[in-house]
């Protein structure tokens, strides 16, 4: 009897599905910021090296980084699929855009397609990139510059939102710490003697405040006053704010980065003040294959009876991948209830038994898309097209 790759996919991951519901519980239970992911990448890896997987642990120089891999026993000369976990949390509000779900899905697709190679002998190896720092640092962009996903020929995830896409394309991001240093004084004996690193910080917002009216519509810039001072009778000789500028494309990012920093001077001038800028790395728009987001939103649609989720806001470290790999950043409906992310209330739904049943599907469907390029070479040649004819445009 000949068992398709579909059903292949569908029993491996309910084979697990009670398995990893308790991996995301605990996940969620314990958020960790990034960088600082140690118990959930423990748990992910303790999970597959006891299922007999090969692990990388410190990948990319990252502490909590890890690769698990496994090769067909018909060899390695077919494709190289790689997945990606996230499971970083968000400060003070936990698990709000659902790491913990995607942290899971990572590891069911995975599974999944270690059972399509191993019981159809089909040649290749497939991959699992436990990748932290997403909400913050980009661990992506770090594991990417140190090679960690050369050689691979597919990169897929599932993320949750407030609706399904297999076309989304995310913000271009960038986030900067700004210190302003200035000069402490008696706020009432001797004001005229300090220098006020308080007042700096307030002119910049003011100042970008100000500079919004002149943003195209897809252009952002949002912050906050992380030290303002320390008490009411003193002036403040030390201030940091933080903000993030997202624009859609490279260009418009350079633009509205520039005009920023001029911000932050001009505030710096107006005060008297010193002034430093420490910017991370830059979160590249997210642009998902055509074919196989095609695919996905097909099985999305026949699964929910409802059209994609048309979102262009909120930017992802993934992005950077798409930029130099065939990818796609598959968005699933989190509860259906249209909530957005980084919100208390999603945080509270990523614990629900229905949150972890739509993950499963959209695991389910992004493994039934990689299974299907390694089945049907046409359909893996259209998926490589689109990928060329988007380089020949210009990553545009």
């Amino acid at each position: 009897m000949r068992i398709s790759v579909d059903n292949i996919v569908h029993c491996a991951i309910a084979k697990v599905s009670s398995e990893l519901r308790k991996l995301s519980l605990a996940i969620h239970d314990n958020p960790e910021v990034a960088l600082k992911e140690k118990k959930a990448c423990k748990l992910l890896t303790d999970y597959l090296e006891a299922r007999g997987y090969e692990i990388e642990r410190n990948t990319g120089g990252l502490d909590t980084a890890f690769i698990a891999s496994y090769t067909s026993p018909a060899g390695d000369k077919g494709l190289n699929i790689g997945f990606c976990s996230e499971y970083d949390a968000l400060p003070h509000i936990g698990h709000g855009c659902g790491h913990n779900l995607i942290a899971i899905s990572g590891v069911a697709m995975f599974l999944a397609i270690s059972e399509v190679l191993g019981t159809c002998a089909l040649p290749g190896t497939v991959k699992l990139f436990g990748t932290p720092a997403e909400e913050a640092i980009g661990g992506k962009i770090i594991m990417q510059k140190q090679g960690v996903f050369d050689g691979t020929d597919l990169l897929m995830m599932v993320h949750p939102s407030p609706g399904y896409s297999g076309s989304w394309h995310s913000q271009c991001c960038l986030s900067m710490c700004v210190e302003y240093f200035g000069k402490a004084s008696h706020a009432a004996m001797a004001p005229w003697d300090g220098i006020n690193a308080g007042s700096a910080a307030t002119i910049a917002m003011q100042t970008i405040g100000v500079l919004r009216e002149q943003f195209k519509p897809g252009w952002r810039a949002h912050g906050i006053i992380a030290v303002g001072g320390q008490v009411s009778n003193a002036i403040p000789d030390y201030s940091r704010i933080e903000y993030t500028v997202r624009a859609e494309n490279t260009d418009d990012l350079g633009i509205v980065r520039n005009r920023v920093l001029k911000c932050f001077e001009a505030a710096a001038m107006a005060t008297g003040c010193t002034h430093k800028v420490e910017e991370e790395y830059a979160y590249l728009d997210n642009q998902d294959n055509p074919v196989l987001g095609g695919m996905y939103e097909d099985l999305m649609r026949e699964k929910y009876n409802q059209p994609p989720y048309l979102n262009e806001g909120g930017s992802t470290d993934f992005g950077n991948l798409s930029h130099d790999f065939i990818t796609l950043h598959g968005m699933y409906d989190l509860a259906g209830t249209g909530v957005p992310n980084h919100s208390r209330r999603f945080t509270e739904d990523a614990r629900t038994e229905a949150a972890h049943e739509r993950t499963m599907f959209a695991a389910e469907a992004i493994s039934r898309i990689a299974a299907r390029c390694l089945v049907d070479q046409n359909f893996w040649d259209s998926v490589k097209q689109a990928y060329g004819n988007r380089l020949a445009l210009g990553n545009q």
